[in-house]
């Protein structure tokens, strides 16, 4: 071995920054968390899996259900923020047709909850059987940031009575639904292709909230 590629006697290695190691214990604890589930996964394995202490892991998240919500729900919630924030700010631009913003939230929410299915019925599953899981607000407050930018939306194209905190929800409670349990819905040799769940979803979304006025409650 060459000298230069010889460490110098007490030289450091790199200290990470807290988000880097808040990022590695993340990626760490979804992919056990996937695999094994919520209970037969430990601290001490997410923490080897991620290269640093089992006591730098509660430092960052205090407990192993804080890390479980977190590792679950973060995915879910970047997807929201990158969206609301993708949205165009200019409100002079002409409206596109209704279903090329519904498309490109349905598609991309379809594909998203389909990668992460495994964490998604990891929670189910945790949140059914296990104890000491509490509600948290991610999920719930990332579906809130997207109310102002429907209620626009629903202005803009002068839709009748909706109330948009429950169309939110329910849109991507279908999703997921479709995302997680698809391969229950149907028979296994009729799972119909991903681009005709996409399309279908987008026209119950579209043609639900243009229903007539007459017609809401």
């Amino acid at each position: 071995m060459s000298s230069s590629t010889v460490p110098e006697p007490g030289a450091r290695r790199t200290r990470r920054t807290p988000n880097e190691v808040r990022e590695l214990l993340l990626d760490a604890a979804r992919s056990t968390f996937a695999a094994r589930g919520y209970a037969r996964s430990s601290t001490r394995e997410i923490a080897d899996a991620a290269g640093v202490s089992e006591a730098l892991l509660f430092r960052h998240f205090g407990t192993k259900a804080r890390l479980f919500e977190l590792a679950v729900l973060d995915p879910f919630r970047e997807f929201l923020d990158g969206y609301v924030a993708a949205r165009p700010a200019d409100l002079t631009e002409p409206l596109p047709a209704a279903e090329v913003p519904s498309r490109d939230y349905v598609e991309s929410l379809y594909d998203l909850l389909s990668t992460h299915r495994e964490l998604v019925m990891a929670l189910l599953a945790a949140r059914a059987y296990e104890v000491g899981l509490m509600a948290t607000p991610e999920l719930s407050d990332a579906l809130d940031r997207l109310e102002t930018l429907v209620d626009l939306e629903v202005s803009r194209r002068g839709l009748g009575a909706v109330d948009v905190p429950v169309t939110i929800r329910a849109t991507f409670a279908m999703v997921a639904a479709m995302a997680v349990f698809g391969q229950w819905l149907f028979p296994s040799d009729a799972l119909p292709p991903r681009e005709l769940v996409v399309d279908e979803m987008v026209r119950f979304m579209v043609h639900g909230l243009a229903r007539e006025a007459t017609m809401a409650p």
